[in-house]
C-alpha cells in the first residue's frame, strides 16, 4: 500500500510519505495520521485496513490468548497487567490469561482483585512450567502468545502475530526477538543470531507464539521438566508435525530482568537432567553416548565451581529412574537441531562454537 498526496502547486505527484506494506503490520497510527491526504474513493480501503486490525475478534471466538506465569514477583507482574492491559484497550477480542504458581509475596491476592479485567488460575503450589498449561487448556484464542511474569509485548507485535499466522498456514510457531529493559538484544542459542525473518531453531519461553492446536496436539510443556529445556522439547514435536518455527524480530517481548542472576542448583539441576533426557530420546545410541559425556562433563564442572557436585549426581540418578521412550530422529532431522547438539558437545565448547 502506497501512501502519497498530490502537490497542485506543482501539478505532479510527489510523494509526501511511502508507507509500503510487505507481509508487515502497519501502524495503525500512521494510518490514521496518513489517511488525509488520500482522496475520497481510497479512504474507505485504509478504513477497512484499519478495522482490520484494531478488532482482533474474527467473530469465531477469540483469536488470540496471552498467557503469563507468575510466581514471587509481584512488583514484575503488576508491571506485565498494566502493559497487557492497554494492549487490550487497543485490541478487541484480546484474552488475558494469569496463572500464579503459588506464590507467597502477595501475587496471587492482587491477580483475584483483577479477575474482572483478566482471566486467573490460582495453583496452591509451584508446578514449574506446569503451571503453564492450566492456562494453555483454557485459551480461547486460536493462536497463544507465552510470556513470563517480568516480560510484555507491544500492540504491534500481537498485529503482525495474527498475520503470520493467517497468511502462513505451515507456521506452527513464532520466535520472539528478546530484548531487555534498555532495548538490547538478547542473545541465546535458542533463536538464530542476526535479526532477518528466517527458520528457527527454536524460540525463547518468554517471548513466542504458537498455534492453540498445535500445541494442544503436543501436549503443551512436558510437565516433569519444571524448569529449562522446555521450548526444545516443545520445538523438536512442532517439527515432527510437519510445522516450521520461525524467527521474526518485528515480533518483540521485552524481558525486563534479563541478566540477573539465577539460582545455580536449578539451573544445574533441570539442565543436566532434562538434557539427557532429550538426547537419549533423539538421538542414535553412538551420539547419544557422546553428547551425554560432554554434558556430564559440562554440567559437573559447573556443579564444582559453586559447590554442588550433589545435584549433578541426583540430577543424572533421576534421569536413569525414569528412562524416556525413545523415538529416533533422521539425520535430517537432527540437522536442524545443530544449536542443541552444540550445547551438548564438548568438543564445540572448546572451540567455542556452541550457537
Amino acid at each position: 500500500m502506497e501512501l502519497s498526496m498530490r502537490d497542485t502547486s506543482q501539478g505532479k505527484l510527489t510523494r509526501l510519505t511511502r508507507y509500503r506494506v510487505r507481509g508487515r503490520t502497519p501502524n495503525p497510527d500512521l494510518l490514521v495520521r496518513l489517511k488525509v491526504f488520500l482522496p475520497l474513493r481510497n479512504r474507505e480501503k485504509v478504513d477497512s485496513r484499519l478495522s482490520m486490525k484494531m478488532n482482533v475478534n474474527t467473530g469465531n471466538g477469540v483469536p488470540v490468548s496471552i498467557v503469563f506465569l507468575n510466581y514471587n514477583r509481584l512488583h514484575e507482574t503488576r508491571i506485565t497487567v498494566e502493559k497487557l492491559l492497554k494492549c487490550k484497550e487497543e485490541l478487541n477480542g484480546l484474552e488475558i490469561i494469569a496463572v500464579d504458581n503459588g506464590s507467597t509475596d502477595g501475587t496471587g491476592e492482587y491477580l483475584s482483585q483483577i479477575s474482572e479485567k483478566i482471566k486467573t488460575i490460582l495453583l496452591g503450589k509451584n508446578y514449574g512450567i506446569a503451571g503453564y498449561n492450566k492456562g494453555f487448556e483454557i485459551a480461547g484464542g486460536d493462536v497463544i502468545i507465552v510470556l513470563d511474569d517480568d516480560s510484555h509485548i507491544e500492540v504491534s507485535t500481537i498485529l503482525r502475530v495474527i498475520d503470520s499466522f493467517q497468511n502462513a498456514q505451515d507456521i506452527g510457531a513464532i520466535a520472539f526477538k528478546i530484548v531487555d529493559k534498555s532495548g538490547l538484544r538478547f542473545n541465546t542459542w535458542h533463536i538464530p543470531p542476526d535479526d532477518t525473518y528466517q527458520l528457527s531453531f527454536a524460540f525463547v519461553g518468554c517471548g513466542f507464539a504458537i498455534r492453540k492446536d498445535v500445541f494442544r496436539e503436543i501436549g503443551f510443556y512436558p510437565a516433569s521438566f519444571f524448569l529449562y529445556h522446555n521450548e526444545i522439547a516443545v520445538a523438536v514435536k512442532i517439527r515432527l508435525l510437519g510445522y516450521k518455527i520461525v524467527y521474526d524480530p518485528l515480533c518483540v517481548a521485552v524481558h525486563r530482568t534479563e541478566g540477573q542472576p539465577r539460582d545455580p542448583t536449578r539451573r544445574i539441576y533441570y539442565t543436566l537432567k532434562n538434557s539427557l533426557v532429550l538426547i537419549w530420546m533423539y538421538y542414535p545410541s553412538y551420539m547419544a553416548i557422546y553428547m551425554t559425556l560432554s554434558r556430564i562433563i559440562i554440567s559437573f564442572l559447573l556443579a564444582v565451581f559453586y559447590g554442588k557436585l550433589g545435584i549433578a549426581i541426583k540430577a543424572i540418578w533421576d534421569f536413569l529412574s525414569s528412562f524416556p521412550n525413545r523415538t529416533i530422529l533422521s539425520r535430517r532431522e537432527r540437522i536442524s537441531l545443530i544449536p542443541f547438539f552444540y550445547q551438548n558437545s564438548i568438543f564445540h565448547r572448546i572451540l567455542g562454537k556452541n550457537k
